[in-house]
């Protein structure tokens, strides 16, 4: 629209060269504006513009001086009754944008997997029309909506690249200036509560946000952020903490009906420590706070010590570790026991004192769970040994170590089958043959096809859509108990595993493999 028009007697073909401003409009309601024959079309500045026929004065002098009294300023444009009746048009152009901005901010909220990255690239192509923070927070929201377990924002000598990690495989998204990244880093700082002038040590903050699933409904997600420094800038890491993923189902995590069937063995026992292994993200989390909902009946008493505590279990006494405070692992947990726990959760074992005292609440009469960081469930013992843990304090208090790897799923829209090759075919052989010498029972049946990814809109193009756990159990017998006293801790203690009916991770996969669940590539590239 003109800033100013040439004459105050407007025809329909003034009228029609006019791009009316919508925020305008609106301060005359639609009825109000057809029953008295004015409405207000523009705003310069200080000075409203006034259309009407004046066929309603005394409306019009209420109005005018309406604005006279909030030190306003006016325009009086008059027109035919034919074209105000043009005009009028205005509200329902209006109407009609205003329907497509809601559509397509609906859209946006409901955005998902390769939508959601489209509308990425779409919001960061006009990010400088937008508030630097509303920005970053529909960036947030929108990386979570793509199906992203973290979002990270890396430094590189030319700018920083925007990246997000789905089902364990990181892609590129975007690329910032140094410059540019700054105001973004400076709001992502002040809403994770950390210090925006500290850019020289390590933070960690939290922040939490609302996202729109696929049906429409709002969930609150916690953000866990870590502010690295860097030479051009600070690295960044956000990590989606989703509340309805925090507490799943046994069979969800890929579970098999064996491996439930000895994990659920040990949880009916009242004494005794389980641990579980794997690198970080390998659903670690997901399981022991299942453990700890699938136990949670009311009758038992569970504290837990985490760093930090991810999701609030109700019914559960949870602990943060704060190690400014001296709040460590080894000074709560010769305070624990004075409070009768049942079932006691330590998160991470770190040192050789963790290690000690949890074998000790093992020992006197308390269900403990913990984590360690080992490629598999057996190299747990020489790890714990080598800690100086006592062999015999370890044997008697272990009852069960299980260790977990994530593989990606193959896509249920479109993945395919096709027939092995020489070397595929002789490698699932190989290892089906020592599944069944362990028990027939184990054995599955393989018609010499095995999954093959494709790629379509639902998986993003990838072939593979979310992710299934790899699982090895390692239940610790008397024989083995035995063993670990005497110091047989190496090739003779796999070899009783073996007898035992021990199967491994990649055992494990390569049966999920030929049900269709994955991939022998994916196994490859994980295992």
């Amino acid at each position: 629209m003109p800033t100013t028009l040439s004459k105050s007697i407007l025809e329909i073909d003034d009228l029609q060269g006019i791009s009316p401003n919508f925020e305008q409009l609106k301060v005359i309601p639609q009825e109000t504006a057809q029953k008295i024959e004015t409405l207000i079309f523009g705003k310069d500045k200080n000075t409203f513009k006034v259309l009407t026929t004046n066929n309603f004065p005394q409306w019009l002098r209420s109005l005018l001086k309406s604005l006279e009294d909030k030190w306003y300023k006016y325009e009086v444009f008059y027109t035919s009754p034919e074209g105000f009746t043009y005009a009028m048009s205005w509200y329902t152009d209006m109407e009609t944008i205003a329907e497509q901005k809601r559509k397509a901010e609906k859209e946006q909220k409901q955005a998902a997997g390769k939508w959601a990255i489209a509308m990425i690239q779409k919001i960061f192509e006009a990010r400088d029309t937008m508030e630097s923070g509303d920005f970053i927070l529909e960036l947030i929201r929108l990386a979570f909506q793509t199906w992203a377990s973290d979002l990270h924002f890396q430094p590189q000598e030319d700018g920083l690249v925007v990246r997000i990690r789905i089902d364990g495989v990181l892609q590129e998204l975007l690329q910032f200036t140094h410059e540019d990244f700054k105001k973004y880093l400076q709001k992502m700082k002040f809403i994770s509560g950390t210090k925006m002038n500290v850019n020289y040590l390590p933070q960690d903050g939290r922040f939490s946000f609302e996202a729109t699933d696929i049906d429409g409904e709002k969930r609150k997600v916690d953000v866990r952020v870590n502010f690295m420094p860097g030479v051009e800038s600070e690295s960044t890491v956000l990590r989606f903490l989703d509340p309805t993923k925090s507490i799943s189902t046994f069979e969800k995590i890929w579970f098999t009906e064996r491996t439930y069937t000895i994990l659920k063995r040990n949880l009916e026992k009242n004494t005794g420590i389980t641990i579980f292994t794997g690198p970080t993200g390998s659903w670690k989390t997901t399981t022991l706070y299942t453990i700890l909902s699938y136990l949670n009946d009311g009758k038992r008493k569970i504290i837990t010590l985490e760093d930090p505590i991810e999701y609030e279990v109700k019914g559960i006494q949870q602990s943060q570790i704060n190690y400014s405070k001296w709040y460590t692992y080894e000074v709560w947990l010769k305070a624990i026991l004075r409070h009768d726990p049942d079932i006691i959760l330590i998160w991470e074992t770190r040192s050789q004192e963790t290690a000690e005292n949890a074998i000790n609440a093992a020992l006197t009469g308390h269900l403990v769970f913990t984590t360690l960081h080992t490629n598999s469930a057996i190299e747990s013992i020489p790890r714990l040994t080598s800690m100086e843990v006592k062999p015999y304090m370890l044997a008697p208090a272990l009852n069960l170590i299980v260790a977990q790897r994530l593989v990606r799923k193959v896509c249920p829209n479109c993945s395919t089958k096709r027939d092995a090759n020489y070397w595929e075919h002789a490698e699932i052989a190989e290892a089906l043959k020592k599944i069944s010498d362990l028990d027939p029972k184990f054995a599955v049946p393989f018609d010499g096809k095995i999954p093959e990814v494709v790629g379509c809109d639902q998986c993003n193009g990838s072939g593979y859509k979310w992710r299934i756990a790899v699982i090895e159990t390692f239940e610790i017998t008397d024989d083995v108990r035995r063993m670990i006293v005497d110091g047989k801790i190496g090739v003779d203690l796999y070899a009783k595993a073996r007898e035992n009916g021990f199967l491994t991770l990649k055992e494990d996969g390569i049966i999920k493999m030929i049900q269709g669940d994955t991939t022998l590539d994916e196994l490859r590239r994980v295992l």
